[in-house]
């Protein structure tokens, strides 16, 4: 009953102007009274974004986790992709016969939903297949009003599992990148297990102040220059983009990239560090 309600509700907000609807969701999910004029934090300012349509056609294709590969081999770097091993267009499509013992099965329309198999002789394939189907049927643009995800056409990625020995999530490095130029970087611990958003600056000092997430200091990853000129190559073009990275077995792997991070409405960012990263915007 919870999610019908929720889905009527953000029904009814889609068909509102944009302004309302935003303060309306904004205020819900933040607890926090939405600046759209005058925005400061960087909640405010990626609201702002969505509001006013400052995503373009580069920015949208970008942000589908397929055609996205293009632009990341057009800049240079289609060695530092997962391989990929297929895509569908329903994953009725897919036969489970000729995938690799360990994959990743994935939309390319939204965030999260990511399928992964670490044995396909304990995987259950029909489970996969069912949740892929109604994966792609989301609308994932009014989960949390992020239009520019209503211009990508759905389909299934399968690519190749990143494995970093310890049988859990790889550290998930988020480069914050304004003009192409990385500034920080939230390194995301524990995915699946308990997840820590915590931040470094991009001489790897701890920023304990940055986040309400807690968590000891970790080494500053191998190849980290290496990161630091993927995100500057990958970020040039944009005014504001977060790149996903990871760095296993000594390689770079290039996850995704976001502009809208968390939709403007992330929580748990401290108010020290939504002023710092929305100053770095330049709208």
């Amino acid at each position: 009953m919870k999610k019908i309600l929720r889905n009527i509700f953000m029904n009814i907000l889609w068909l509102l102007p944009k302004k309302i609807a935003h303060k309306i969701l904004y205020r819900i999910r933040t607890k926090q009274k939405l600046q759209t004029e005058n925005p400061k934090t960087l909640n405010e300012k990626i609201q702002y974004i969505i509001i006013n349509n400052l995503l373009g056609e580069k920015e949208t294709k970008c942000t589908d986790k397929f055609l996205m590969r293009e632009y990341v081999k057009e800049k240079g770097y289609e060695n530092n992709l997962p391989k990929l091993y297929n895509t569908y267009k329903n994953a009725k499509e897919i036969n489970f016969s000729n995938l690799p013992a360990k994959f990743v099965l994935k939309t390319n329309n939204g965030s999260g939903g990511v399928i992964i198999c670490k044995n396909k002789m304990t995987f259950n394939n029909k489970v996969a297949v069912k949740t892929l189907n109604k994966n792609l049927k989301k609308n994932y643009a009014k989960r949390s009003l992020e239009y520019h995800y209503s211009k990508i056409k759905p389909l299934i990625i399968c690519e190749e599992y990143l494995d970093d020995g310890t049988g859990n999530a790889p550290i998930d490095y988020k480069f914050f990148c304004f003009k192409g130029k990385p500034k920080y970087i939230m390194v995301c611990i524990n995915r699946f297990i308990s997840l820590k958003k915590v931040y470094y600056d991009t001489n790897w000092n701890y920023l304990e102040d940055f986040s309400t997430y807690k968590y000891e200091k970790i080494p500053k990853p191998e190849n980290f220059e290496e990161m630091i000129k993927i995100s500057e190559k990958l970020s040039e073009d944009f005014n504001f983009v977060r790149v996903d990275l990871y760095n296993i077995n000594k390689k770079v792997y290039i996850g995704e990239l976001t502009f809208t991070s968390d939709a403007g409405m992330g929580s748990y960012l401290t108010d020290k560090a939504q002023k710092i990263l929305g100053n770095e915007i330049e709208l």
